[in-house]
């Protein structure tokens, strides 16, 4: 089914209060989940619902946390957000770490335990509108790890993100944003939910060997996602790992004994002040420069259109605002069972969610 953006939104924000989450962070969340779902990445959309309501009713996510803001040294910033909303913790961790810029000219930021964090390049264009280069480092904890290590048949890691941007005229351009896994483990969830198979590539069974079948993965966490690149892939996200959970945060993976059934992340920043450099007018001349001249290249046969890293996300928003965002009836039903499990009343939701002409 086709819903309109704002019905969505809308029907998100109810979701949320029904949560527990007061009007500004509803509005935060929900913003970040729609915008994932506009710009194609629906494994981060509005689909994480039924998890952060589990988590909330768990006791293991906690709606309107404060964070604990640790006084920076130097350049160098450490946030715990106590398992607060991600989407609303990043954001005010964000704004104190760049506090530092202004003696510093960069900003290193270490956000520890906090809730999903969702689509990490929605950090990396937060920065870029501030005209801030930023680069962005998110490991998980709180569950098994999802992601195999070249060679390995058994996951030790998980999807491990990594976003990073440059700021045009206030805009990430370009920005990357991709998980060191072959395939986001949310992919997966909504695949499975849609009754699809994946590419072979993706994921492994538990005897190492590829296959296409999403549920088993989806359902119970059987097998494992390959990394992307194999050994290239597999050792980013190693490096993943040690930069955002054995530097800027106080768990890796491997420490599963001591974290609750959840979904928590660590994330490491570096926030950086182009101005430190040359003048950002000067840098952001350079970088469209050369972002034009790779554009300009010739397509590969059967290549329609040259695409920079962030130009998907930019057309599919287009795209979706026009048209409206698919979301499937597996993932409307389990959101709505999750919101009937805090007492919010299915027909008054459903009344709120628009169709798409």
């Amino acid at each position: 089914m086709l819903y309109t953006s704002k019905s969505l939104n809308e029907f998100t924000h109810t979701v949320l209060r029904g949560f527990g989450c007061d009007e500004t962070e509803s509005n935060i969340v929900s913003n970040h989940l729609i915008l994932a779902n506009l710009t194609g990445h629906d494994s981060h959309g509005i689909g994480m619902l039924p998890m952060y309501g589990a988590q909330v009713r768990d006791g293991n996510l906690f709606p309107n946390q404060t964070p604990i803001l640790h006084e920076p040294v130097g350049a160098v910033t450490v946030v715990d957000a106590q398992r607060g909303f991600g989407h609303h913790m990043t954001l005010l961790a964000l704004d104190y770490a760049m506090q530092t810029i202004k003696d510093h000219r960069v900003a290193v930021l270490g956000l520890r335990n906090s809730g999903h964090v969702s689509r990490v390049g929605t950090y990396s264009e937060y920065c870029a509108a501030k005209g801030y280069v930023s680069l962005h480092f998110v490991n998980v904890v709180g569950h098994q790890p999802l992601v195999a290590p070249f060679g390995a048949k058994e996951p030790a890691f998980s999807t491990n993100p990594i976003s990073m941007a440059m700021p045009v005229a206030g805009k990430a351009k370009p920005m990357l944003d991709m998980a060191t896994s072959t395939v986001a483990f949310g992919k997966i969830r909504v695949a499975s939910n849609k009754g699809e198979t994946v590419p072979l590539g993706y994921l492994l069974d538990p005897d190492g060997v590829p296959t296409s079948n999403p549920d088993p993965m989806a359902t119970e966490r059987s097998g494992a996602l390959s990394a992307f690149g194999e050994h290239k892939g597999s050792g980013l996200g190693l490096f993943v790992e040690l930069l955002a959970g054995a530097l800027a945060g106080k768990d890796t993976i491997a420490a599963e004994d001591y974290i609750p059934e959840g979904v928590f992340n660590n994330m490491f920043s570096i926030i950086i002040d182009p101005d430190a450099f040359d003048s950002s007018d000067e840098v952001a001349r350079r970088t469209t420069q050369f972002y034009d001249y790779v554009k300009a290249k010739p397509t590969a046969q059967g290549v329609d259109e040259l695409l920079m890293p962030g130009e998907p996300e930019q057309i599919c928003h287009a795209q979706r605002l026009a048209h409206g965002i698919p979301v499937d009836d597996e993932t409307m039903r389990q959101i709505f069972d999750i919101a009937q499990q805090f007492g919010l009343n299915r027909d008054d939701l459903a009344a709120k969610l628009v169709e798409a002409d």
